[in-house]
This record gives structure tokens, C-alpha cells and sequence, in this order.
């Protein structure tokens, strides 16, 4: 299989990165999961998670919401390719594995999570990270079909707990 295409626009004045226009940084995986898992440890678990629910599931939508601007695709499509462009940066593999808009449900399944292969001795879900994205991505499909509610999202299974791959259940209340 060829290695995924991800576009990359380089400012030649400024220097900013950009993929299908929306700005974005390249930064080493070990950065990213060690800056996630000292604030971890400073802030505790329960705060770290809240905090980094929030700011991902919000990031998720403005994603979102930009995308379906620039491409016109469905809200559905959009949740789609926002996963691509996950699997394509080196995040992982994703799969939407289970999706019912009028139930407000889906399953969304990692393989090769970076975060649980950046600790694979964890013991325990790793990939927090991942939840609020995937919660901001089918609150912009249930907004779109004209049911904007919050989604909550639990890693059920996870890599670097022993798993073959993370996965992960939402829901809409």
C-alpha cells in the first residue's frame, strides 16, 4: 500500500505549514505524548481528562465545520475524512466500525494508536486525546441532521492496556 498523501503548503514568507488551508504544526510524537503525560501528572486524571476533552472535542468542531466549508462535503463525510487526515498524520489507523445518527451512537476503532504506542506499558487507556475529537466530530453530523447535543465518548478498550486496538463508544444523551 502507498504511504498516504497528506498536502502541505509552506508559506515561503512565514514559514506556517498549512493543509487544505487551516494552519498546522509538525511536531515528534514522543513531544506530544510526553507533554500529554507530565499534564497528566500535574493536573491529575480527572482534571487532565476534563480539560482535554474540551479542548479537543471544541478544536474537533472548528475542524469540522472549517472543512465542510472548504470541501462541501456532508457532515457525515466530513467526520470521515477528519479521521483520514487522523490516520494520514500518524495518529493511527481510524475506523468509524458503528454509526447511527438517530440513535446519537458510534464506535470508532484505533489500530496503532501513536498514544498507546508511545506507552506501551501503560496498563491502562492511554488515549484520552482521542476521545473529545471523536465527540466533536458526530456532534457536527448530529448538528447537521438538526440535533446538536453534547457527546460523551469513553475509550472502552486500549493498546497499552493489552488490547489488539482502542476503541472507542459515543453517545448522545
Amino acid at each position: 500500500m502507498p504511504a498516504p498523501q497528506v498536502p502541505i503548503d509552506v508559506d515561503p514568507v512565514t514559514g506556517i505549514w498549512r493543509t487544505d488551508g487551516m494552519p498546522m504544526l509538525y511536531v515528534p510524537r514522543h513531544f506530544l505524548a510526553n507533554l500529554l503525560r507530565d499534564t497528566e501528572a500535574a493536573l491529575g486524571s480527572v482534571a487532565f481528562r476534563a480539560m482535554l476533552f474540551g479542548s479537543a472535542e471544541t478544536s474537533a468542531r472548528q475542524w469540522c465545520a472549517a472543512e465542510q466549508r472548504t470541501h462541501g462535503f456532508s457532515a457525515l463525510d466530513i467526520f470521515r475524512h477528519y479521521l483520514k487526515r487522523l490516520s494520514q498524520r500518524g495518529y493511527g489507523q481510524f475506523e468509524i466500525t458503528a454509526l447511527d445518527t438517530d440513535a446519537g451512537t458510534a464506535t470508532v476503532v484505533v489500530r496503532n494508536s501513536a498514544f498507546a504506542l508511545a506507552n506501551p506499558q501503560a496498563g491502562r487507556p492511554v488515549c484520552a486525546m482521542f476521545e473529545g475529537s471523536f465527540a466533536g466530530g458526530l456532534r457536527h453530523v448530529l448538528a447537521d441532521a438538526g440535533r446538536d447535543a453534547p457527546v460523551q465518548c469513553e475509550e472502552t478498550a486500549c493498546l497499552a492496556a493489552g488490547a489488539p486496538e482502542c476503541v472507542f463508544s459515543l453517545r448522545a444523551p
